[in-house]
């Protein structure tokens, strides 16, 4: 590995992995200062407070190489003691139900992500899947601004359209999409539009970049060199310091999980998404970036494609820190 990225806050924007002591030394070794760690998808309340409470035994049997993180200062303690540092978060407001009061018990538990949707509608949102996007609902503003109010970020992956606007006009701080694509580089559900690109970066908000395979240029087949091109783009379009990486990166699952997240409990049907051959299995990930310590190439991407290095660690780190830091409680 480069000493000067080993050296950088590398920061993975989202992560969805069946966590272990393996996975742990792959990104620990892979130089990552911290990772934002999918806790929940369609769990209830119950469930999700388990789900937060299960990290414990990580964080004991793995102390020597990850730890906690609530602010952005036990990020650079991680960063000093050479561990890598976990960030909690949501990818579905299910679990506070109908109750707002919920949101703040969940962040005392350390949760400082949570999405509006998960594709489908919420009592907060519209989801991308949805035929009519609802926009946010009254309940989604008071939640909106219960998570300014703490500095719990707003996240905006898998919102429809109109959500994603209203959400970025309704929040007093900048909101993040935590893990996708701009839609000009492949045409997914999931993918954003231009507007509301613009529309986010107006008020000062982010966006980390998917390397799912299904929102992705020719999918698991996508070059590393159009990734990066497709970087340069965005950075044209909306500016660097808007930009960071968000991989989406799920590992060590197996199949039917794949189907549990795009069913969940609310549907008796089998529901294959994105998927374009109604596969029920995990789309092949890009040989350039099959686990969480292949960000390095990335690095290596950008550095190639004629970028500063400068410029680099911040889309690698310092865009996600510097985001944090503005927003968490």
């Amino acid at each position: 590995m480069e000493k000067q990225f080993k050296e950088q806050i590398i920061i993975d924007g989202l992560q969805y992995c069946n966590w272990n002591r393996s996975l742990f030394e792959d990104v620990w070794r892979g130089g990552l200062t911290a990772i934002h760690a999918t806790v929940v998808y369609w769990e209830n309340t119950e469930e999700s407070f388990k789900k937060l409470e299960e990290w414990n035994k990580h964080f004991a049997e793995n102390d020597d190489i990850i730890c906690h993180a609530k602010s952005t200062q036990d990020i650079l303690h991680a960063k000093k003691n050479n561990k890598v540092a976990i960030i909690f978060g949501f990818q579905n407001s299910a679990p506070i139900g109908n109750d707002i009061f919920l949101v703040e018990k969940f962040f005392s538990k350390g949760l400082r992500f949570m999405q509006l949707t998960y594709n489908n509608q919420t009592a907060l949102a519209g989801g991308c899947f949805e035929l009519k996007d609802s926009g946010v609902s009254r309940f989604g503003h008071a939640v909106i601004e219960e998570m300014n109010r703490l500095g719990l970020i707003i996240d905006l992956s898998h919102a429809g359209k109109q959500s994603c606007l209203d959400a970025i006009k309704s929040s007093s701080k900048p909101v993040a999409i935590s893990h996708a694509n701009p839609l000009f580089f492949h045409n997914s559900i999931r993918n954003i539009d231009d507007e509301v690109l613009k529309s986010l970066v107006r008020k000062d908000g982010f966006i980390g970049l998917s390397l799912y395979p299904l929102h992705l240029k020719n999918h698991g087949e996508c070059k590393l060199e159009d990734y990066c091109e497709m970087i340069h783009k965005l950075i044209n379009l909306i500016g660097i310091d808007h930009i960071g990486i968000g991989s989406d990166l799920c590992k060590n699952w197996s199949d039917d999980v794949v189907m549990w997240m795009r069913n969940g409990k609310w549907t008796k049907k089998t529901d294959y998404g994105e998927s374009l051959d109604n596969s029920s299995s995990w789309p092949k990930q890009p040989t350039w970036f099959s686990k969480g310590s292949d960000i390095i190439n990335i690095y290596k991407g950008l550095i190639k494609s004629g970028m500063k290095e400068n410029n680099v660690n911040k889309i690698l780190g310092y865009n996600w820190f510097n985001f944090m830091n503005q927003n968490f409680g």
